[in-house]
């Protein structure tokens, strides 16, 4: 059998769907994932039991900031290439819990890193967020990965961004080819209750009024879960050169190298 993957976040919300077409088409997948109460558990658990008893699959309960038992994690599972999609989501939310960001998205990226470089992985895609834009005008012109992304507006944005360049100094250091994935608001089935969509959905059906930031002046791009998925894999097929990372933004599909 093929060496395995390793999916941090197997159990979240977009974790879970990779996971899972990996495993559809013949992939043997190490899943990562730490069940933390962001919310319901019971939906990370939910989504663990959609992949845990198929062939290939192991789910391990694991902290990723805990870098030494990371690192020995990826030394030992012979994989060969690892997604990385853990990390503490929202926005909001980082304003009341600060160090829950420091240790799952730099404490925790970093861990990746590490681990990655020691044990010779020949690619890393890891998830980023449009969030490193930052705020722009509604002009119609969509973002490009080359948009200047030095005014994060959240704390959240800003992890992901140091998360980038962390990324970039690792690949000119040690060579080992990389992939960051700026997602725009990642929708579907399974998908995480805080999003806005379902809290939409929540108070339409009790007929209560909707709570809009922004004074309902804001727009925001969405994506699919299926198109995420077929993003996520097709660049992990094809790794940049050695020692390169690049960024793909969903929303424009495109890519540089």
């Amino acid at each position: 059998m093929a060496r395995p993957v390793i999916v941090t976040g197997a159990a979240g919300f977009i974790g879970m769907h990779v996971a899972e077409r990996l495993l559809n088409r013949g992939e043997a997948v190490v899943g990562v994932d730490v069940f933390n109460a962001y919310y319901d558990p019971r939906l990370k658990e939910a989504r663990a039991a959609r992949l845990e008893g198929r062939d290939g699959f192991r789910m391990v309960r694991l902290d990723i900031a805990e870098h030494e038992a990371m690192r020995a994690l990826v030394a030992d599972s012979g994989a060969d290439r690892v997604v990385h999609l853990a990390a503490q989501a929202g926005v909001r939310y980082s304003i009341d819990n600060p160090f829950a960001y420091e240790r799952s998205n730099l404490a925790g990226h970093l861990s990746i890193l590490e681990a990655c470089r020691h044990a010779g992985i020949e690619h890393l895609v890891y998830a980023s967020s449009s969030s490193v834009y930052g705020d722009r005008p509604l002009d119609g012109q969509g973002f490009r990965e080359d948009d200047p992304t030095v005014s994060p507006v959240s704390l959240y944005a800003a992890t992901k961004r140091s998360c980038e360049l962390l990324s970039q100094s690792y690949a000119r250091l040690y060579g080992f080819p990389q992939s960051g994935l700026r997602f725009f608001t990642v929708y579907g089935p399974w998908g995480r209750p805080d999003m806005a969509y379902y809290s939409f959905t929540r108070r339409i059906v009790r007929g209560e009024p909707i709570e809009v930031y922004g004074e309902g002046r804001m727009a925001r791009d969405f994506t699919y879960i299926d198109d995420i998925v077929d993003g996520v894999l097709g660049v992990l097929d094809h790794p940049p050169a050695e020692g390169r990372t690049r960024s793909t933004t969903s929303a424009t599909a495109s890519r540089s190298a």
